[in-house]
């Protein structure tokens, strides 16, 4: 018993001493005295930061739209950007409508075919796989290159015997834009 009070004894005129031991002390870093000023530099380069996100945010939304609002261009997008299997280059080159022109058919064509089901499945997005006939008369695209309008079963494989299309895939092009400006795409993206 009384070693327990002695060590109780000792304990307490060391406390109230103010002894404080810190064996680790000589390798902790000295902690920075923030001033004026470097709290001002450290809030604006956090304002960066949030403002770089919102940039970020706004060019994502702009590329995929706001889902229920989106345009045609932006369900194009939306549809290639969920093809795991296609090629990425690919996906990101030629997935928009301002890109599937008549003038890049045949470079799509050349770098994208040997890639798996790239071109399927892009053609599958922007088609939506619907019935573009009464668009394709409309425009006045060629009775041999209405196979392109008729999209339910695909893209037409046989690339050579439709060569001759390619001067009407800006007609074929804009029905596969009108029908998705106020359709969903093939993944049911609005």
């Amino acid at each position: 018993m009384f070693h327990v009070a002695l060590l109780l004894a000792l304990a307490t005129s060391i406390n109230g001493q103010g002894w404080n031991w810190q064996p680790f002390n000589q390798w902790q870093q000295p902690q920075p005295q923030w001033g004026f000023a470097q709290q001002q530099q450290a809030q604006q380069v956090a304002a960066q930061g949030v403002t770089q996100q919102n940039a970020v945010s706004q060019r994502l939304q702009l590329i995929y739209g706001i889902p229920g609002q989106r345009n045609a261009n932006q369900k194009l997008r939306v549809c290639c950007r969920s093809l795991k299997d296609a090629d990425i280059e690919c996906r990101r080159r030629y997935c928009d409508f301002e890109a599937f022109r008549p003038d890049q058919v045949l470079g799509y064509l050349a770098q994208c075919s040997p890639k798996g089901p790239t071109v399927g499945q892009m053609w599958d997005c922007a088609s939506s796989r619907a019935d573009h006939t009464a668009c394709c008369v409309r425009q006045g695209v060629t009775d041999n290159c209405m196979a392109y309008c008729q999209t339910q079963n695909g893209v037409p494989t046989d690339y050579l015997k439709y060569a001759v299309c390619i001067g009407q895939f800006d007609k074929i092009r804009s029905c596969f834009h009108e029908y998705l400006q106020s359709h969903p795409n093939i993944k049911g993206d609005t």
